[in-house]
């Protein structure tokens, strides 16, 4: 009786060795918008080894969403060292006027350990990039016309997801062979002037293959 005791509880010690803590990853959202939010929701289904938070508050500007998501993250139990993220994704749009606030947003969030995930006009812009690549310059409807091409019954707040993941790589490297053109023609990644851009595949990537 003693040793199947005994065999129990090393059994139960090994199981709790080898359970592994899940790596805590925040990300911050542009205002009421869903469309992140419900992106961001399929690859938190449970089996993965992290789980996913959507950081409160209902900023559009990127400098307060990001100090909005510092003073989330000093309240939750992180531990970058140990593999907790955090990211701020939002849309740079097309006023040149935005680009200042952006710099200022990426400095800050530099100093705290926070990923800026921009995409310039807007996020529609990697979902586009599942069927397609261009360099064309780009305003949001634009971006969403082209979208609707393909996905013709896209609409804000709606959960993109089952209808593109399929070509998830194919956008990973529509978008970074992007990124390579806009570098190469002398633009800032981040700004009005590097339309079309997205730095959406940095988040994906790192989520896929967690």
């Amino acid at each position: 009786m003693g040793r199947k005791l005994n065999n129990r509880k090393i059994s139960n010690d090994r199981k709790r060795k080898l359970r592994k803590k899940k790596n805590k990853i925040i990300i911050a959202v542009e205002g009421n918008n869903k469309t992140e939010k419900l992106y961001f929701d399929n690859f938190d289904d449970g089996k993965q080894d992290y789980s996913i938070t959507i950081a409160k508050g209902n900023d559009t500007d990127p400098l307060g969403l990001v100090k909005n998501l510092d003073k989330e993250v000093k309240k939750s139990e992180l531990y970058l060292s140990k593999g907790d993220m955090v990211f701020c994704v939002f849309d740079v749009d097309v006023d040149s006027n935005k680009n200042k606030i952006i710099d200022e947003a990426k400095k800050y969030a530099q100093k705290k350990g926070i990923q800026v995930i921009t995409s310039t006009p807007c996020i529609e812009l990697w979902f586009l990039l599942h069927f397609e690549y261009t360099t064309a310059n780009l305003s949001n409807n634009e971006v969403i016309k082209r979208l609707k091409k393909f996905n013709p019954k896209y609409e804000k707040n709606i959960n993109i997801f089952p209808y593109i993941n399929k070509n998830i790589d194919i956008a990973i490297l529509n978008a970074k062979k992007l990124e390579k053109y806009q570098i190469d023609n002398n633009k800032k990644i981040g700004t009005v002037e590097a339309n079309p851009n997205t730095e959406m595949y940095k988040i994906v990537e790192f989520l896929i293959k967690k």
